[in-house]
C-alpha cells in the first residue's frame, strides 16, 4: 500500500478490576502478549509499540518481540485519565523516536486476546480503501439488545422503549440489528487523533466481527471465558516468547564454544561436579539460536540439543553454525533431529545398554497404564466442578486384572513394564520378532497378537520397519472397548487411521507422543484438535522421562561423551 501504519497497544499497570489485568497469566502467557502477536502478524501495520508507564511490563512485552522505545508518564497512565490522551502521547513519541510520520493508527487494546491480525487488516484496509476517518471494530448485540433493556421506576420493571407491543422483544430473531463498539481495534487517520484528539470521525465505519473474537476482558467473568475459548482451540493467536539478550547464560571461559539449549536447572547441576578446560558452555533456549550473535555462531563446537520438540533441527538450523561438528542429544530417540543433515556432523546420543538405569519412563507408563484401566484422570475435573460420587458413572473403571496385556516392542521399557504386570500375575504377551523371553508368551503374527489382547502397550523403537505400524487394518484386530498406550514415538501410529477408529470401536487411548510433535504449538496438530472435543483420549506432553533424576543421569553420560571428544 505505501502507507505508514502505527500500531499502538497501550497497558497500564495498576488496574483495579482485574488486577495487573494485562499481564495476568492465560493459559501460560500474559494477556497483552495475545495483541503483540496478533500486531506482529499483521501485513499491514509498519510498526508497533506498546505504550506502558511500567518497566516491569516493558520487560514483558520485549520478550515478547514488541517495541517499547519510551515509557508513559505517570500523569498519563491513572485511572481517570482518557485513553485518547495516552494514544496522542504514544503517537506523537514514536514519530519524535523512529524519525518518521505515519499516515493511520491503529489501537489495539490488550484486552482482547481473541481478536487476530486478519481483523486488524480488515479493519485498516477499510479505513484506506473507503477513505473514511475510522473504522471502529464491533459486534452485534442479541441477549442484551436495547429493546430489552429494562429499568426500574419506584420498584417496578418497566421497558425503556415503550413503542413496543408486548412479546415484540422476545424472539430474537425479530430484532433489528444492533451493535456495540467491542473495545479491540480503533483504526483512524493520524491526524484525527493527533490534530482533532479524537478516535471515531465525522465518517466512522464498522469493522463487524464475531462474539468469539470479540471477547473484551473488563470483568473475572470476561478472563474465565476467555480461558475456556483458547483451551478448546478458538484462538488464532499464539504468543511465544523470543530472545533476549540477558537470558544467555556463559559458565566457563574458554576458547571453544559449546551451545547448550537443555534446561539450565538441570545442566549447572551436573556441571559442578565434572572439569572441563578451555570450554565455554552459552546456554540459549532452543527456539531462539537465530537470534544469538555471530561471535557465538561462528565458534561453536558442539551443541548439546533439547528435545523439547518446538522446533526440529534441520539444515536451516545448522547453517547458522559454519565450525559445528558435533550434536549431542541426552535422549534415546532423535525425532527432533533431521535424518538428512547436508554437513557431516557427527550425532551422539544414549545408547541403550547405557540407559538401563533410568527408570522414569516405565515409571510413567505403570501410572498411566493404572490411569487408562481407572479413569483416574477424570476425577480432578469432576471435583473441581462441585462433584463427587454422583458422577461414579464416570469413573468406574477395571481393576488390571480384568486385561490381558499386549506389548509390542519388548526393549527396556517393555521388560520393566512386563516385569511390573507379573509380579500381580497378569496376563501378559508380547510381539517382538528380535527378542525371546519365555517367561511371557510371545507371538509371531501380529493378527493373532492383537486380537488375543484387550490392552496393547507400545514401547517400541522407530523404525523403517515400525514407522506408521498401527494401521487401519492392523487397529480394527483389536476387540472394541480395548486401551490403547502409546510410550514409544507418535509416528508408530497412522493418526489419521487411528482417530478415525477410536469412535468406531470405543477404545481409549492414551499417548505421550505424537507425530509432528513441532506442530503442536503452532496449534496445527489435527489429533490435538479432536482431542480437546473428546473424552476417549489421554495425552500427556512428552513427560515420560522428565524427572530430575533421569534428566541428571542422562546429561551426566552426554557430559561423559563430549569429554571424550574433546580428549580425542
Amino acid at each position: 500500500m505505501g502507507y505508514k501504519i502505527l500500531g499502538v497497544t497501550l497497558a497500564r499497570s495498576g488496574s483495579k478490576g482485574v488486577k495487573q489485568k494485562n499481564i495476568k497469566n492465560l493459559c501460560g502467557h500474559p494477556l497483552l502478549s495475545y495483541t503483540i502477536y496478533a500486531a506482529k502478524k499483521s501485513k499491514l501495520i509498519s510498526r508497533y509499540v506498546v505504550s506502558t508507564n511500567s518497566k516491569k511490563f516493558k520487560n514483558i512485552c520485549l520478550n515478547y518481540g514488541a517495541n517499547v522505545p519510551f515509557l508513559r508518564p505517570e500523569k498519563l497512565s491513572k485511572d481517570n485519565v482518557w485513553s485518547r490522551d495516552a494514544l496522542k502521547h504514544a503517537v506523537i513519541n514514536s514519530e519524535r523516536y523512529y524519525k518518521e510520520k505515519y499516515d493511520y493508527v491503529v489501537e489495539l487494546p490488550a484486552t482482547a486476546p481473541l481478536r487476530d491480525y486478519r481483523d486488524i487488516d480488515k479493519a485498516i484496509n477499510k479505513l484506506i480503501k473507503k477513505k473514511s476517518d475510522s473504522v471502529i471494530g464491533v459486534s452485534r448485540v442479541f441477549d442484551k439488545h436495547p429493546i430489552r433493556i429494562k429499568k426500574i421506576s419506584n420498584g417496578k420493571l418497566d421497558d425503556y422503549n415503550k413503542t413496543l407491543k408486548e412479546g415484540e422483544s422476545s424472539r430474537r430473531q425479530d430484532l433489528p440489528s444492533c451493535y456495540v463498539r467491542n473495545g479491540s481495534i480503533y483504526a483512524m487517520k493520524r491526524d484525527l487523533i493527533v490534530k482533532k484528539f479524537s478516535r471515531k470521525g465525522k465518517i466512522s465505519l464498522p469493522h463487524v466481527m464475531d462474539s468469539t473474537s470479540s471477547i473484551n476482558i473488563d470483568e473475572n467473568i470476561d478472563f474465565y471465558l476467555a480461558e475456556t475459548l483458547i483451551k478448546k482451540g478458538y484462538s488464532n493467536n499464539f504468543p511465544a516468547s523470543i530472545f533476549c539478550d540477558q537470558k544467555v547464560k556463559r559458565l566457563g571461559f574458554g576458547k571453544i564454544k559449546i551451545l547448550v539449549s537443555y534446561p539450565y536447572i538441570i545442566f549447572e547441576k551436573v556441571l559442578k561436579n565434572m572439569i572441563f578446560k578451555n570450554v565455554q558452555f552459552v546456554f540459549c533456549e532452543q527456539k531462539n539460536i537465530f537470534n544469538l550473535k555471530n561471535e557465538i555462531k561462528d565458534n561453536v563446537f558442539a551443541w548439546i540439543t533439547s528435545t523439547n520438540g518446538e522446533k526440529i533441527i534441520s539444515n536451516e538450523t545448522i547453517n547458522n553454525f559454519k565450525n559445528l561438528k558435533h550434536i549431542l542429544s541426552p535422549s534415546t530417540g532423535l525425532t527432533h533431529i533431521s535424518p538428512h543433515l547436508d554437513k557431516k556432523i557427527k550425532i551422539h546420543h544414549l545408547d541403550k545398554n547405557i540407559v538401563k538405569k533410568i527408570m522414569a519412563s516405565s515409571e510413567f507408563s505403570i501410572g498411566q497404564i493404572i490411569n487408562l484401566s481407572r479413569n483416574t484422570l477424570k476425577s480432578p475435573e469432576i471435583v473441581k466442578e462441585g462433584n463427587w460420587r454422583n458422577k461414579e458413572i464416570l469413573l468406574r473403571g477395571h481393576e488390571l486384572g480384568y486385561f490381558k496385556f499386549g506389548i509390542f516392542g519388548l526393549g527396556r521399557i517393555g521388560k520393566n513394564i512386563a516385569k511390573f504386570l507379573n509380579l500381580f500375575n497378569y496376563d501378559i504377551s508380547y510381539f517382538d520378532p528380535y527378542i525371546k523371553i519365555n517367561k511371557f508368551k510371545k507371538y509371531t503374527k501380529i493378527s493373532n497378537f492383537l486380537r488375543s489382547i484387550n490392552f496393547l502397550i507400545v514401547t517400541a523403537k522407530l523404525t523403517k520397519e515400525t514407522k506408521f505400524f498401527f494401521d487401519k487394518k492392523k487397529l480394527n484386530y483389536l476387540k472394541k472397548y480395548s486401551r490403547i498406550l502409546n510410550i514409544s514415538r507418535g509416528e508408530i501410529f497412522n493418526q489419521k487411521d487411528l482417530q478415525n477408529i477410536i469412535k468406531k470401536k470405543f477404545f481409549i487411548f492414551g499417548t505421550d507422543v505424537l507425530s509432528e510433535e513441532s506442530s503442536i504449538l503452532k496449534r496445527k496438530n489435527s489429533f490435538i484438535n479432536y482431542f480437546r472435543i473428546n473424552d476417549d483420549l489421554v495425552i500427556t506432553p512428552h513427560m515420560a522421562g522428565l524427572t530430575y533424576e533421569s534428566e541428571t543421569k542422562s546429561i551426566t553420560i552426554i557430559l561423559k561423551k563430549l569429554k571424550k571428544i574433546l580428549n580425542s
